[in-house]
């Protein structure tokens, strides 16, 4: 339990110019180069997550690179980078493994990357590496962790069928061509629509979800596109039987202008810190017009998921 808590404040810094030149083979001076497009999340066939097509939906920025060649005493970090990446290493041969774990922004902030803890290290071996020359990767795949370690609390992606959607009734289903997620485009997404005279609109989850073990990492995926700022955060009792209280775990900038983006939210350390760990979990949202103009807020590909 105590490794999974120090996943979270396991934080990487972007070292743009970190290379491996304090670890190199004999007199070696003209460096390979290792390069990464990009890492995507994809299904694992033993596991065969979700037939929703934005399950694996993902926004992986970053990667930490570590490799291993025989003989060395340990293992080299050549430093996390940010995608797409060409680095340099003073290396050349068969170097025995390569690990490349994804990295996020977490709560969509740029220095809080970390090493996301729902997705798979990848380990590629006997990679030759040739001196002045360019091993290319392109992009590689990831995947979730396991289904034994690893839990869905809840999800909804909005899409077509008789089904309710399992958000208040202010959200409904959206299937225009020109706001859905340009990725998945044949299925629909959740939109709030905000008249003028809405300063604020509150919605939640049309139930509680349930999360036993207070030493769970909890994280709430989703992607947006919004005309207004608001906030993500729980409508929970702090023990049973007590009031419900509304506590905002962070606030989300309005990103029309960018289009649609992923975030990753920590929501856990709001669950752990306002609400102590109480089992019953209701993810509330706030959207607020301050300005007192019309608009929407779009939401698609949401999981609230645990280990």
């Amino acid at each position: 339990m105590n490794y999974r808590r120090s996943i979270l404040t396991f934080s990487l810094a972007l070292m743009l110019f970190a290379v491996s030149c304090d670890r190199f083979d004999g007199d070696v001076t003209v460096p390979a180069y290792i390069k990464i497009d990009a890492m995507t999340v994809v299904d694992n066939p033993s596991d065969s997550w979700s037939q929703e097509k934005g399950f694996f939906s993902s926004d992986i920025d970053c990667v930490n690179i570590v490799l291993w060649k025989r003989g060395d005493t340990a293992e080299t970090n050549l430093g996390s980078f940010q995608l797409p990446c060409k680095l340099p290493v003073l290396r050349e041969g068969v170097i025995d493994y390569i690990r490349i774990t994804p990295v996020v922004r977490q709560n969509g902030i740029a220095r809080t990357r970390i090493s996301y803890p729902f997705y798979q290290t990848i380990t590629l071996d006997s990679v030759r590496l040739s001196a002045d020359s360019v091993t290319d990767f392109g992009t590689i795949p990831t995947r979730f962790i396991s289904k034994s370690s690893m839990r869905v609390v809840w999800k909804e992606f909005f899409e077509p069928g008789p089904g309710n959607i399992s958000l208040d009734s202010v959200v409904s289903r959206c299937y225009s061509t020109d706001t859905i997620h340009p990725q998945y485009g044949d299925y629909g997404c959740g939109v709030v629509r905000v008249a003028a005279n809405q300063s604020s609109v509150g919605f939640g989850t049309d139930t509680t979800y349930n999360v036993s073990d207070p030493l769970a990492i909890l994280y709430l995926e989703m992607d947006y596109l919004s005309d207004f700022d608001f906030s993500v955060g729980l409508k929970n009792p702090v023990y049973s039987g007590g009031p419900v209280n509304t506590i905002s775990h962070m606030k989300i900038f309005a990103n029309a202008d960018k289009g649609w983006q992923k975030i990753y939210i920590n929501i856990g350390s709001t669950w752990s810190q306002e609400f102590n760990h109480y089992p019953d979990i209701r993810p509330y949202f706030t959207i607020f017009n301050s300005e007192g103009r019309s608009g929407n807020l779009y939401i698609d590909n949401v999981k609230l998921i645990t280990m």
